[in-house]
């Protein structure tokens, strides 16, 4: 197994500004960004990269000039992980999924493996692809495929290779079938809306795809690849997300994980004894990716904007560190084991076969011989000295076996002789038998030798109607990217109950009948669709629990804490029940600002719940 360095290829992508009005706070030089330091305004701080990609760049240039040249690694046994990081509202998930116009690097990668497939134009290999998909949400592995809600556990075999135990995998032989199982698999991810972005990712995805390549005719190779196709979630400053409530402890469990990986990019590049890659799911599933045995491409995306200044510092030097890993490549090639021909050979007549017999039946003791030499080298193994026996007795017995041999011989030509012209016609027709079964031999081993699939020019046409054609030719040329090729990428899915909370980013069923909600202005720039009614029986719920419930009742509602129950059940045995939610002023040690916060919060848990 040959084993190669391969640093990591870290490429930086700006996104567009969002507003005219936004004044950038860098700018790209060839392969280089320039940002202004916060130190010194009057300096500016040059980071350089293996290829930096401005607004105007297109997912093709993406894809073409990063992907595309390395694609043909998985089929030639090897790993590969392409991985977009970046704070949040980036750009991550449209770089890897794009849009149906303009689709992005996991559907490009997708049908860019299937073209190279259809390009081996050789019938001598096999092609299988499959594809599984997960997320990373709170710390929990989830199957997206077969959507299970429980925690899937992280393995490693004896390979040191890292796979999902129980997760679900599909073998997938086109385009097309894997936009129907993708287009179903993406909608079970989890999103919802910030003030930043209206479809946050709140997990980190991640699809492995398994190319496995068989060489029909001996030896029989097989080659082994995986590729990753890592969408991230993105870090999160909860001052300008808005985060409250269900989405705060997303966003830590987010932030969480990022801050590992930053860890065990310090710990490989300060050369540690031991990587921290157990200390968060996210980096112990990158562990082939970041330090590991993959040829990995980093795409990272940047907002230019001046508000993000410190969001773009901490990216680009996180990127600077990346890019100084080394990760160990090897092609994984598997061998069957051969096996042995028999020691049996067709015979054209008896004869030889009742010398076999003759020779089985003979004993097997060793004849006397000339006397054992002298061992000049006692101190020898009895391995070495048995070994020298056991060729001595093999010399021994092909001598008595060409004695009896040629002992037949003659005793056949003698009887030849005896016997006249008719048996000497004989025994030249079993000559020419023996030559013809001779020559049939030698043809069949030479057809058994070479490559029957190649020469198909003397099958008669009737007998070419009825062989089965490969299984590659099955396999339709995708048609060029186009809003209608990719459209099962990104359908609306309907919506989903998930993991205790509907996805904002989902469309209501038409089964449901929703009123016409109003809308209320909560907080600056921050709008909901509240509905009345529905708001009405949410405070006299929550009534009903500061009233009749306990210590640990309270606990349960947003910002109330042990000290807060304490004070709110106190009140109450005091003075009796409260009449509204708006009553909590008149608990002593309870603000006016923080009872109006605790309606906002705990509206928020309702509506994202």
């Amino acid at each position: 197994m040959d084993k190669k360095q391969s640093k990591i290829r870290v490429v930086i992508r700006v996104r567009p500004t969002l507003k005219v009005e936004d004044s950038s706070c860098l700018r790209v030089v060839d392969n280089s960004v320039e940002i202004f330091n916060h130190r010194n305004i009057q300096e500016n701080i040059k980071y350089r990269f293996a290829r930096v990609h401005d607004e105007t760049c297109s997912q093709l240039n993406i894809y073409n000039e990063n992907v595309r040249p390395m694609l043909n690694k998985i089929l030639t046994g090897q790993n590969m992980s392409v991985f977009a990081y970046g704070p949040t509202g980036a750009g991550k998930t449209h770089t890897m999924l794009g849009s149906p116009t303009d689709p992005g690097i996991i559907p490009r990668v997708v049908n860019g493996i299937f073209q190279l497939i259809q390009e081996d134009s050789s019938s001598e290999w096999d092609y299988s692809l499959s594809f599984s998909f997960l997320e990373i949400y709170n710390e929990k592995v989830q199957d997206l495929l077969e959507p299970k809600n429980t925690d899937l556990p992280i393995r490693e075999d004896g390979e040191k290779n890292i796979f999902v135990s129980g997760l679900a995998e599909r073998v997938i032989t086109d385009f097309d079938e894997f936009k129907k199982l993708f287009g179903a698999a993406a909608s079970n991810r989890t999103v919802a809306a910030t003030k930043l972005n209206d479809r946050s990712s709140r997990s980190h995805s991640i699809i492995m795809l398994k190319a496995k390549k068989v060489q029909k005719c001996a030896p029989h190779k097989e080659y082994h690849g995986k590729l990753y196709l890592i969408d991230l979630a993105g870090s999160e400053d909860n001052k300008r997300t808005g985060n409250i409530g269900i989405r705060l402890r997303e966003s830590g469990a987010i932030n969480k994980s990022l801050f590992a990986l930053g860890e065990v990019v310090d710990a490989i590049n300060s050369g540690q004894a031991r990587i921290p890659y157990r200390n968060s799911k996210l980096t112990r599933l990158l562990q082939d990716s970041i330090g590991g045995s993959c040829h990995a491409v980093m795409i990272t995306n940047i907002a230019p904007e001046e508000r993000f200044y410190y969001d773009t510092y901490c990216t680009l030097n996180m990127a600077t560190k990346s890019k100084k890993i080394t990760n160990t490549t090897c092609v994984r090639e598997v061998v069957p084991a051969e096996v042995k021909p028999s020691l049996k050979r067709p015979m054209s007549d008896g004869r030889l076969d009742v010398t076999r017999k003759r020779l089985k039946l003979s004993p097997r003791t060793t004849p006397p011989g000339p006397p054992k030499e002298y061992n000049p080298a006692p101190f020898l193994s009895p391995l070495l000295r048995r070994q020298a026996n056991l060729e001595d007795t093999v010399n021994q017995r092909l001598g008595m076996l060409e004695e009896n041999l040629l002992k037949q011989m003659k005793a056949e030509h003698s009887l030849v002789e005896d016997k006249g012209s008719d048996v000497k016609v004989t025994v030249k027709k079993l000559e020419e038998q023996l030559r013809n079964t001779t020559k049939q031999l030698q043809m069949l081993k030479k057809q058994q030798t070479s490559n029957v699939l190649k020469d198909t020019t003397n099958i008669p046409n009737e007998q070419k109607k009825t062989l089965k054609k490969p299984k590659l030719e099955k396999i339709k040329t995708p048609p060029p990217f186009s809003p209608v090729t990719c459209e099962a990428l990104f359908f609306k899915p309907e919506k989903r109950s998930k993991k205790g909370f509907v996805s904002t980013a989902c469309r209501p069923s038409a089964d449901e009948n929703f009123e016409t909600p109003t809308k209320v202005k909560i907080d600056e720039g921050w709008k909901v669709h509240i509905n009345s009614d529905t708001q009405q029986k949410h405070n006299e719920s929550i009534l009903k629990v500061i009233n009749t419930g306990s210590m640990k009742d309270l606990q349960m509602l947003q910002t109330v804490g042990k000290k807060r129950a304490q004070l709110i059940l106190a009140y109450r045995e005091t003075n009796g029940p409260y009449l509204k939610v708006e009553d909590l002023k008149l608990v002593p040690g309870l603000t006016a600002k923080y009872v109006e916060n605790f309606q906002r919060s705990n509206l928020f848990s309702k509506l994202m719940l």
